[in-house]
This record gives structure tokens, sequence and C-alpha cells, in this order.
């Protein structure tokens, strides 16, 4: 639980008016989401259902090694419970042919080639059935520049852009999500035995404070420290690791001739 200040019930009903707006604005005949199983883009497919209806959105399921069996067999079971189409593909071979040419690639670049090719093919349903892309990303992952540029970080809707990643575990209880999705440790399976505690260093608990003071609050390090009770060279490294990912946040900077 957070001390944000998040009305949880006006937070779900802004988002869902959101979509349901954007969507007739584009105008666009639906959504596509990739469902893989996870907290966020479990509460993405509530929200889209309960904003648009289920008929007006396909979930993608994209599994590729070492994806968790348990998570493929719970993504499949949301889109059900909701009644949202979805297609499943198996991803492996195509960031098999991509990585091929190289045997030197650390963990960490073939995630992104994993995530970049999930996006290509988001893409291409959205494109075939003139539909919008959804980035389920938290405002966490967001602001510590924790996504794959131009793979998980490029969509054409962004629901939770907004919500900590702290208040999505309220939110989806909110919105119905099933306990058993919001009990999982956050992963984004892009490794055996990868979850985002061990890589960021920290939980989201702890995360969470500091760059809401930081950066919604705009304190200074040692303000930071004081409002949240971290310590200083934990405040320091998140507030650093915000500040070296403004480039993943912003538009590629151009020479400015116009």
């Amino acid at each position: 639980m957070t001390d944000f200040d998040l009305d949880l019930a006006a937070a779900g009903d802004e988002i869902r008016s959101f979509l349901a707006s954007y969507l007739d604005a584009a105008p666009a005949d639906g959504y596509v989401v990739g469902v893989s199983g996870g907290l966020d883009s479990v509460l993405a497919a509530h929200l889209l259902a309960d904003a648009v209806g289920p008929e007006r959105v396909t979930g993608l399921l994209l599994p590729a090694d070492p994806s968790d069996p348990e998570n493929v067999e719970d993504a499949r079971a949301v889109c059900e419970r909701l009644g949202v189409a979805y297609r499943e593909h198996d991803i492996q071979p195509v960031v098999d042919d991509v990585t091929a040419a190289r045997d030197d690639l650390s963990k960490t670049a073939v995630g992104n080639v994993q995530a970049r090719v999930r996006m290509v093919l988001l893409y291409q349903a959205a494109n075939d059935a003139n539909a919008l892309v959804v980035g389920p990303n938290n405002r966490s992952e967001l602001l510590l520049g924790y996504f794959t540029k131009y793979g998980d970080g490029a969509a054409d809707v962004a629901p939770l852009a907004d919500v900590y990643k702290t208040e999505a575990y309220d939110l989806a209880r909110e919105v119905g999500v099933s306990d058993d999705v919001v009990a999982k440790t956050p992963t984004a399976e892009l490794w055996e035995g990868q979850t985002d505690p061990d890589e960021l260093g920290a939980p989201y608990e702890v995360i969470d404070p500091i760059l809401h003071a930081y950066v919604d609050e705009d304190r200074t390090i040692e303000e930071t420290v004081e409002a949240t009770g971290a310590d200083r060279e934990t405040v320091t490294e998140f507030v650093e690791r915000y500040e070296a990912s403004t480039h993943k946040r912003e538009r590629p900077p151009s020479p400015g001739v116009r």
C-alpha cells in the first residue's frame, strides 16, 4: 500500500474513460495488448475490456524461452474469462534467427531482442485490425527506464503510465484481477530466474516512495532521504537511474533546423 493519495476507484474510472474516448477519437476499431500473465498486462486487459468491451480487444500471448508455462496458462485463462479473443505465438524461433549471427550476446541484449520482436508482432496485429497497441508499463518502470527502448516501451497508448507499481497491485484488486496474479513476484521473464527486485536492487515498496518524492514532489536528494526514510545511497542510486534514463522517455533529438 502506498501513501500517494491515489483514489483507486477514481483512477480506474479515469483510465477506462480515457481508453474509450481515445479509441473513438483515433479513430480505430480496437486495442491490441500483449498478455504475459503478469500483473500489469492482466490489469491492462481488465481495464480495456471494461472500457471498450472485450469484443474490441485482442490479446497476444508471445512466450519465449524461458517463459513460465504457468504464466502462459494464466494469460489464456484471463483472456477467456474476460471474453477477449487471443492468439498465441512462440517467438523463440524468431529470436533465435535474429541472434544467430552473434554468439557473445549478453542476457540483457537477448532480452531486448525478445521485447522488440514482441512489439513487431503487436504492431503487425494492430495494422491488420486497424487497432492501437497498448503498452502496460507502469510509472515505476517508465521513470527508471526499466523497459526496452522500441520494445515494450513502444506503444500507442499507455494506460498505466501514471500508476506506480505498488499502486498497480491495489488497482488490480479494485478491478477484480485474481489474487494468484496479484501475488506473483514481478518479472519480465527475459532470462531464467530474472525478477524485478533482484535486477533493480530493491523492491518497489522502497523504490516508489523515492521516485514519488524526487519526481512528483520535486524534492532534492536530501529531502527525499528525509521524506522516505531510505538511506542516502539507495536514494542516490535510483535518482541517478531516473536521470540517466531520460532519453528513453523522450522523442529522439533533432538538430532543430526548423
